[in-house]
């Protein structure tokens, strides 16, 4: 009796640890710009399990960056088709994931300022274009 009891306990926690699947890179929504006569399709996707943002040109991982403990800004570079591209990204869901008192305290912080988005300003050739929200 009791081993029949261990086994269904030990397959259900089995089944339940395989079913934990991470979640999905969030996606920013896609905007498309027209620079010197070219259509550009700017993109990003940030995977909150590896900390990892990637931002896109016309579909092509061109940037990509981890963000620092306690550091929610990340500045990326590119040269795409003899054009420079820029990324000035704020992801105030970095510090707010923290937890702990620091967590609270960021998050705070980050709502007395309006700064909560996770967001990136880009520029193509140093002058703004769009900003993509994640």
């Amino acid at each position: 009796m009791y081993k029949i009891l261990l086994i269904t306990i030990f397959s259900s926690l089995l089944l339940s640890a395989c079913s934990n699947t991470p979640p999905p890179p969030i996606v920013a929504q896609n905007k498309t710009v027209v620079i010197e006569g070219q259509t550009i399709v700017l993109g990003g996707q940030y995977d909150q399990q590896k900390n990892k943002l990637q931002l896109m040109i016309n579909g092509e991982v061109l940037m990509q960056g981890k963000f620092p403990p306690y550091t929610p800004t990340q500045n990326l570079k590119a040269t795409y088709k003899d054009m420079s591209f820029a990324g000035e990204c704020y992801f105030g869901s970095v510090l707010g994931d923290q937890g702990g008192s620091f967590g609270i305290v960021a998050g705070l912080v980050q709502a007395a300022k309006s700064s909560t988005a996770d967001k990136c300003e880009m520029f193509i050739n140093n002058e703004p274009v769009d900003v993509l929200f994640f």
